[in-house]
């Protein structure tokens, strides 16, 4: 790895001349929100802000491969999230310990992909999220500070870019759910003391330098070495099939037609033969895969065409109501602003399909969730106060809310 020199550009505004810790891991890195003007060279890569590229999990069979894994991940996140494939792509997560067996996902606008595709231009090396450009290593989680808030990233496999305060309720739930737990957390750039106590009230060490995770027994942090410039956003696999298809098509017909003429005259018919049946063999196993994940859940697939169009059918007539238009993490964003500034504690939180946010927080007395309730409704949220309660054996009040975006006024 080279750590080039740091450079220090000044903070609109402040007159503080800030590192920019991408530049101490790379100065082959280029940020999307400082252009140079011209179109990347071939060694450069540009990062976009991780605010604006979600990396989503799903629940996505274990059998199925390539083409058939990403359909079904896009019909999930059709249905889960209400993603609509014009306004926004999706790219598979793919590194190289997961293979094909991905299970989150890149999510961005289109029209941000388009913007950065276009200012990158072809011959740059990639076009990435910012937390992707973070070194990692099995067991050891990166932070680094960016104009937008924080870059994460969770080890090779995951990541995010979100707000302080949003990163920070984020690597609490992250580390709640970890298992096993990192062995350290490496931080470049400037120090944020709130997300280092995180770490070690939990006695995970925080280093600054690549260089003392051997001390940890880390392996050494790499960068860009686990797979991620597979996960250029310019590249499109969907539409580079399509394309692919396109071209071949002309050909296909006459290409079959010489495929036939020559096996009748030889042995490798049979090979052709075994070749279609192991093909269709496999088509149908993984369709029935599918049927079976999503449509039938109990009993055989006895026609799959029929039982499918029976369970749209169902689901169609069970669905009521819009796709939500609420943004989750702008909810969230606005909640946890107004949570920090009112000096309270956020337990948990979680996101329904009926566009609510539950809140668990703690504060430090009644009148404390009380001036709460009402901060969170002077914001332009609509609050709903649960339950109110002290807490368990600490001298706190545990409040229980749920907040929803405030319907626009009817013009």
């Amino acid at each position: 790895m080279v750590f080039p020199t740091t450079i220090t550009p000044t903070a609109a505004g402040t007159g503080v001349a800030l590192s920019d810790p991408f530049q101490d891991i790379s100065a082959d890195f280029v940020h999307a929100d400082n252009p140079v003007g011209h179109p990347l060279g071939p060694r450069q890569i540009m990062l976009v802000p991780g605010t604006d590229v979600a990396a989503l999990t799903l629940d996505l069979p274990q059998g199925l491969r390539g083409q058939n894994r990403e359909k079904v991940a896009r019909r999930q996140l059709r249905d889960q999230i209400g993603l609509d494939p014009s306004v926004a792509e999706m790219r598979p997560f793919q590194t190289k310990a997961s293979g094909e067996n991905w299970s989150r996902v890149l999510v961005a606008d289109r029209v941000l992909i388009e913007n950065w595709r276009d200012n990158a231009g072809a011959a740059c090396r990639a076009v990435l999220p910012d937390y992707l450009g973070l070194p990692t290593a099995p067991d050891l989680w990166s932070i680094a500070a960016t104009p937008g808030g924080i870059s994460v990233r969770l080890g090779p496999d995951d990541g995010f870019g979100a707000s302080v305060d949003a990163s920070l309720a984020l690597l609490d739930r992250a580390l709640h759910d970890a298992d096993p737990q990192p062995k350290a957390l490496l931080r470049l750039g400037p120090a944020h003391p709130v997300i280092e106590a995180l770490f070690e009230a939990r006695n995970i060490p925080v280093i600054s330098k690549v260089e003392d995770a051997e001390a940890l027994n880390i392996p050494p942090p790499q960068i860009l070495a686990h797979g991620e410039i597979q996960m250029d956003l310019r590249r499109d696999p969907q539409m580079a099939r399509d394309m692919l298809a396109r071209r071949v098509l002309p050909w296909r017909w006459p290409f079959l037609f010489g495929l036939i003429a020559a096996g009748l005259w030889g042995a490798s018919q049979l090979v052709v033969i075994d070749r279609i049946k192991t093909e269709t063999t496999k088509i149908t196993r993984d369709t029935t895969t599918l049927v079976k994940e999503h449509f039938v859940t109990t009993g055989p697939v006895l026609d799959a065409r029929i039982q499918v169009s029976q369970a749209i059918s169902r689901l169609q007539a069970e669905v009521s109501g819009p796709v939500t238009r609420t943004d989750p993490m702008q909810l969230f964003n606005r909640a946890a602003t107004v949570v920090a500034e009112q000096g309270a504690e956020t337990r948990s939180a979680a996101y329904t399909e009926d566009e609510t946010l539950t809140l668990i927080v703690r504060v430090a007395n009644f009148a404390g969730a009380e001036q709460l309730a009402i901060a969170l409704t002077e914001a332009g949220l609509d609050v709903t106060v649960v339950d109110t309660r002290a807490g368990e054996g600490v001298n706190t009040v545990r409040t229980e809310l749920r907040v929803k975006q405030k319907p626009e006024p009817d013009k």
